[in-house]
């Protein structure tokens, strides 16, 4: 994945499902928006995982 952030993707991802809500896709890129936003929420949930890893280990050492 491109160089995005969680907020990037968390936004994008927003803006998708929106879309998709408001049927504001055209039936020829429904299949793209869905693939991208699957792909956008697999990249946020590895973030967020990855972080939550981090935080734990962090507080871990701190002996909190």
């Amino acid at each position: 994945m491109e160089e995005l952030n969680y907020e990037l993707a968390a936004k994008e991802l927003e803006d998708i499902l929106t879309e998709l809500k408001g049927d504001k896709i055209s039936i020829d890129k429904l299949a793209d928006k869905v693939e991208r936003a699957a792909k956008l929420a697999s990249f946020c949930s590895q973030k967020l995982k990855s972080t939550e890893d981090k935080v734990n280990e962090i507080v871990k050492k701190l002996g909190l």
